[in-house]
Formats: C-alpha cells, sequence, structure tokens
C-alpha cells in the first residue's frame, strides 16, 4: 500500500498478520490456518473462535525482528509502513497492508488476494463487488434526500470504553458509511482530526442518530441512556441510539464484513426509506466468503453485536 516492491515466496502457507482488522480478513477468507502469529484482539473475539477454532492456539505475535526470524514466515503484514521497512531490512518478506476507508479496503484486499492466490484472488474481488451493489443499493432509496432533511448521526467508538465521547475523524470510513446513508457525519461538522470530541460540541449538535460500535457497545449504551446532559437531545428522546454489529471485526470500522454495515447503518438513518433482512444477509455473505452456515440466532447475535451464543464483551 505504500508503493514498495516487496519479493515474497509464489506459494504463501505461513503468514504473521500484526493487525487485529487485517487478521479479520484472513479468517473471513477462510485463510486462518495460515497464521503462525496472531493478535491478542483477534484471538479474544467470539467469532474468531467460531469462525476458526484453531486461533486460540496461535501465539500472539510482535514486530520483534529476532522473533520474527525464529517463526521465518512466508509473509508478515504490519499496517505500519516503518515496521515493515525495518523488517525487510532484516531479510523478513513484510508487507505493508494499511486501509482506512473502502477505497483503501479494496485496494489492500487485491493485494492480499494476489499475495494468497487461487480462490483469494476470487474473493477479494467478489468483495469489492459487494461494496459496490450495497452502494448503489443504498443510494437508489437515499441518494435524493436534500442536504438540510439528512439527520445528524454521531459515532461512539467502542473498542473499549474510554467514554461517551470516543468518536472518530472526520475522512474516516465511518463518513463514508454515514454519508453513503444519507446521515452528516458529526464529526465532519465538528471538523474533528483527533478521536476525542468535547461534551459541550457534541451535545450542542443536537444530534439525530447515535451509533456506539466495538466491544463496549452495550456498555456505553447504558451509560448514555442514564447520562442526564443526554436525556433532551433529539436521539435519546425519538428512540434512535443503537448498538452496532460486531463480528470477526466491528462492522463499523473495517473488515470484510464493512460491506455489510452500508446495508445496516441506513436501515437505522432511514428506516422510513431502507428496509433489509440483515439476518439474511448475514447467513448469505457468511456462506459466500467464509464458507460456513449461521443459524438466525447466530446472525441476530452478530447483528445485535454479541458472540455466537450471545456472549458480551463486557
Amino acid at each position: 500500500m505504500t508503493g514498495a516492491e516487496v519479493v515474497i515466496p509464489a506459494e504463501i502457507h505461513t503468514v504473521v498478520n500484526l493487525w487485529p482488522a487485517s487478521n479479520s480478513v484472513m479468517l473471513c477468507m477462510g485463510a486462518g490456518d495460515k497464521l503462525v502469529g496472531t493478535t491478542a484482539f483477534t484471538k479474544k473475539l467470539f467469532w474468531s473462535q467460531k469462525v476458526y477454532p484453531g486461533i486460540v492456539d496461535v501465539p500472539v505475535a510482535t514486530d520483534n525482528v529476532e522473533e520474527l526470524l525464529t517463526l521465518s514466515p512466508d509473509l508478515i503484514i504490519t499496517p505500519q509502513q516503518k515496521t515493515a521497512e525495518t523488517l525487510r531490512a532484516a531479510g523478513l518478506p513484510a508487507i505493508c497492508l494499511m486501509f482506512s476507508d473502502y477505497d483503501t479496503m479494496k485496494q489492500a484486499f487485491t493485494i492480499l488476494g494476489q499475495a494468497f492466490g487461487g480462490e483469494y484472488i476470487e474473493k477479494a474481488a467478489k468483495w469489492s463487488d459487494l461494496v459496490d451493489q450495497n452502494t448503489a443499493r443504498v443510494q437508489a432509496a437515499v441518494g435524493s434526500i436534500p442536504e438540510d432533511k439528512k439527520p445528524v448521526v454521531y459515532y461512539i467508538q467502542g473498542q473499549s470504553n474510554q467514554g461517551l465521547y470516543a468518536t472518530f475523524s472526520a475522512n474516516s470510513i465511518m463518513e463514508d458509511w454515514t454519508e453513503v446513508s444519507g446521515g452528516i457525519f458529526a464529526s465532519t461538522l465538528l471538523n474533528l482530526s483527533g478521536t476525542t470530541a468535547s461534551a459541550e460540541d457534541v451535545l450542542a449538535l443536537n444530534p439525530d442518530v447515535v451509533i456506539i460500535g466495538g466491544p463496549a457497545q452495550h456498555e456505553l449504551y447504558e451509560e448514555l441512556m442514564a447520562a442526564e446532559e443526554w436525556k433532551g437531545i433529539n436521539a435519546v428522546k425519538n428512540g434512535r441510539v443503537y448498538t452496532n454489529p460486531n463480528g470477526l471485526f466491528p462492522w463499523e470500522r473495517f473488515g470484510m464484513e464493512s460491506a455489510l454495515q452500508i446495508l445496516f447503518a441506513a436501515s437505522v438513518i432511514h428506516p422510513d426509506l431502507f428496509q433489509v433482512d440483515m439476518v439474511s444477509e448475514v447467513q448469505d455473505f457468511y456462506k459466500e466468503f467464509v464458507g460456513i452456515e449461521l443459524t438466525k440466532e447466530e446472525a441476530q447475535n452478530m447483528i445485535k453485536g454479541y458472540g455466537p451464543k450471545g456472549e458480551d464483551y463486557t
């Protein structure tokens, strides 16, 4: 993703992946058995264990050169350009696959598919097509909404509980799916470049919709609904505070499941204009890309932000 040319083996059997988002892509592509080094976040996710039970036995890896030389993987994946350069200087086959929005995800997944070859090339191409198809479906329903009729959408990121004002910056994937779905991303209105907003600024916007993502979403939902300062905010008064689906990775962030986020976001931002059977969408997606059939209950649990059996990360 940085333009570097990297020599790797023609066949990739062993991979150390140093980024949780990219690990989720490998699991979603059905390439979990290639992992010989992963992240602690990936190992603890209930859906990782459902899709690839062997993940619990894959060691947590770091960017330590000596450790990686001992593992001698066919490929190392990192989101950091400097890390990739350092590892390559030590003779290790490292590539930077950083992505931050749908366009860069398409590029990164294409590169990953090419690295793995065969069916993975096809899956990467199908995923890119699915993003385009879902975008077109949503735009057909909400694309003509005037700017002054679009609701303000505030996003709370719950990778861990960092409070109600931990969000994401403008010019991010969150802005992408909000705008495609006919909303206005609060961080854009705030010109936010970091990941923390002030309570005063957010409440002054009086957001119409709140979407809470990540493993800590249910805990944050309870905090918001109990917070005195939020009781008069449109999203709370009108019952429009939502938790976000959470699978191999939080849908609203990165990973292959983000193709489904476009549909989910439109269904909660404009429920009057866009309706979708998310359970069927999840089941079809998992059968197509992961190669497993989920029950309706499992799909419903994912949509509600829980594990396959209803496990809560809180």
